[in-house]
C-alpha cells in the first residue's frame, strides 16, 4: 500500500488482500485409456472396448452415461528408428496410439471414493491410469467471498492511514484486481493405475481426509482525500 508523493492529487492508493479456507466437499476424477496397433480397425475397437468396461463399471457404482464425459481425445502416429542393411537409420511405422482421457465429478464421500477407486480398478482390459483430485462445489460464492474480504482489507487500510494523516476518504476513484480464475483445487491428490488393483483396492479402505482449499486475491483500490 502507499501514499502517492503528489499531494495535490489527493489521492490514496491501497492493495487489500482477502483469503479463504475451505473443506473439499467435490471429487473429479480423471481416467486415461490407450491402445496400440499397426491395424487403424483395431486401434479403434480395442480402445472402444477398453472404454466400454470402463463406462460399465463406473455405471455400477452409479454413474449415468450423460455424467462421464471425454476432456481429451488424441490419435498419434508412432515411428522408431531402426538400421538398414548399408549401416544407416531409417525411420519405420510403429503403428498408432490413441488416448482418450474421460473426467466424472461427485460429492465426496469417503465410501463412494473407496467404491469408485475399486470400480477403477478392476477394468483389467481398459487397465486405466487414473487421477483424484478434491475440490469445492460452490466456486460461484467463494469467488465472491474472495473479492468481498480483499476490497474490505483494502477499505480498512485506506480508513486507518487516512485517519493517522488527519484526512478523511472520499469517493473510490479506481478498483483493479487481477482477472485470473481463482483457484479451489485441494493440494491433496491421488494418482494410481488399474495394474496392481490389490494394493490399491486396500489403500481405497483408509479413509482419506483432504487438505482445506486455501485461495488468494488482491484487490486495489484508489480513494480521493479531503
Amino acid at each position: 500500500m502507499n501514499v502517492p508523493h503528489n499531494t495535490n492529487a489527493k489521492t490514496l492508493t491501497v492493495t487489500g488482500k482477502g483469503r479463504i479456507s475451505a473443506s473439499p466437499d467435490l471429487v473429479s476424477l480423471s481416467c486415461t485409456v490407450s491402445a496400440k496397433n499397426k491395424n487403424y480397425s483395431d486401434l479403434t475397437a480395442s480402445e472402444a472396448e477398453k472404454t466400454s468396461e470402463l463406462i460399465s463399471a463406473l455405471a455400477g457404482v452409479g454413474f449415468e452415461e450423460k455424467d462421464i464425459k471425454t476432456s481429451d481425445f488424441s490419435l498419434d502416429t508412432e515411428y522408431e528408428n531402426c538400421s538398414a542393411p548399408d549401416n544407416k537409420w531409417v525411420r519405420q511405422f510403429a503403428g498408432y496410439s490413441l488416448r482418450r482421457e474421460i473426467k466424472l465429478e461427485f460429492e465426496l464421500d469417503p465410501q463412494r471414493l473407496n467404491d469408485v477407486i475399486n470400480a477403477v480398478t478392476s477394468c483389467k482390459k481398459a487397465d486405466p491410469a487414473f487421477h483424484i483430485s478434491f475440490t469445492v462445489k460452490d466456486k460461484d460464492g467463494l469467488s465472491d467471498l474472495l473479492l468481498e474480504k480483499a476490497v474490505k482489507d483494502a477499505a480498512h487500510k485506506a480508513g486507518v492511514i487516512a485517519a493517522a494523516s488527519e484526512m478523511t476518504l472520499g469517493d473510490i476513484i479506481n478498483i483493479s484486481y487481477g482477472a485470473d480464475r481463482f483457484s479451489f483445487d485441494s493440494p491433496t491428490l491421488f494418482r494410481g493405475a488399474a495394474e496392481g488393483a490389490e494394493p490399491l483396492r486396500c489403500a481405497a479402505k483408509i479413509n482419506m481426509v483432504p487438505e482445506d482449499v486455501v485461495s488468494e486475491t488482491d484487490v486495489t483500490v484508489t480513494y480521493h482525500l479531503a
